[in-house]
């Protein structure tokens, strides 16, 4: 009787329907994926670092320039489907993909017709901030079938935010974060991703609060007015290279424009380059590690 009983709930578990999978991408589609989705593209390094952070294992990537060492040392193996702004879509068709992730950007949109028509679904989604980075890990913990494993690792991020917090206490170091190359500094405003990281690692950003920015990528940075960085003369200036293509440390960046030297930042050696890769303009699973590391940077004297 026992081994009929076990029998039946082997046949009721294995013919039990699949749990349908239900979400809106950042384009305003809507998904009704059937089941957990087996084999999925991720053309993008941000999406591919939420998917893997969720618990997904990815069919096939799209490369980037800035994707980070410890991504590229997880999909080492896998195919790839080509550059992240020009992606084979011949090749993603060959594939037969249950689900196509993208970016909420024209490159990926634009191949939608063409997926849509082989029968492949793509969904495009970007990170604007912390709130909506703890948004997106629920869909992706969903799309994989591990939503406990998506919500372990925003435990992770809120619980490094909140030790941050505790350490610094409250706010004093007034800070500017210029971002590109000498030749097109743009600022970050505090709606920007490095502006809120800036504000969580405790700093005080000196750039305009009510300003919404540029468009596109480049949302929540505006060109850099010297005349206002000069009157805010903040105490710490971080600079972000785009793909890293400044390695010239500290000061010595701004200490080669003659206009920068007298602000107090620079002459106290406060000018501190971060890494395109974590810093950029999307956050990542690396939001609270990302956190702490600027406090270190900001507030020292608590890391003594």
């Amino acid at each position: 009787m026992k081994a009929l009983i076990l029998v039946l709930a082997i046949l009721l578990t294995t013919l039990a329907p699949a749990v349908a999978i239900e979400f809106t991408d950042d384009s305003g589609e809507h998904f009704r994926l059937p089941a957990v989705p087996e084999k999925v593209v991720v053309l993008n390094s941000s999406n591919l670092e939420l998917f893997i952070a969720a618990g997904g294992t990815p069919y096939a990537y799209g490369e980037s320039g800035t994707m980070p060492a410890y991504l590229k040392d997880h999909i080492q193996g896998l195919p790839s489907v080509g550059a992240v702004q020009n992606p084979d879509i011949e090749q993603i068709v060959n594939m037969k993909p249950d689900l196509v992730i993208g970016m909420n950007f024209p490159f990926h949109i634009s191949l939608k017709p063409s997926l849509k028509q082989a029968g492949i679904p793509l969904a495009v989604f970007n990170v604007q901030n912390r709130k909506d980075l703890i948004h997106k890990m629920e869909i992706f913990g969903a799309i994989t079938g591990k939503p406990d494993q998506a919500a372990a690792r925003v435990n992770e991020i809120n619980a490094a935010i909140n030790k941050a917090e505790q350490m610094i206490g409250e706010p004093s170091r007034r800070v500017l974060v210029v971002y590109g190359t000498p030749e097109s500094f743009n600022m970050a405003l505090p709606s920007s991703f490095i502006g809120e990281i800036t504000t969580l690692a405790g700093g005080i950003n000196v750039a305009p609060q009510n300003n919404g920015g540029g468009s596109g990528m480049m949302s929540g940075f505006v060109p850099i007015s010297l005349e206002y960085v000069t009157m805010a003369n903040p105490d710490i200036i971080l600079v972000i290279a785009h793909n890293n293509a400044t390695n010239i440390e500290g000061s010595g960046l701004l200490n080669q424009l003659p206009a920068w030297k007298n602000l107090r930042a620079v002459r106290q050696e406060q000018v501190y380059n971060l890494p395109f890769d974590t810093y950029g303009i999307n956050p990542t699973v690396r939001l609270g590690t990302a956190v702490l590391d600027l406090t270190a940077i900001m507030y020292p004297e608590h890391y003594q």
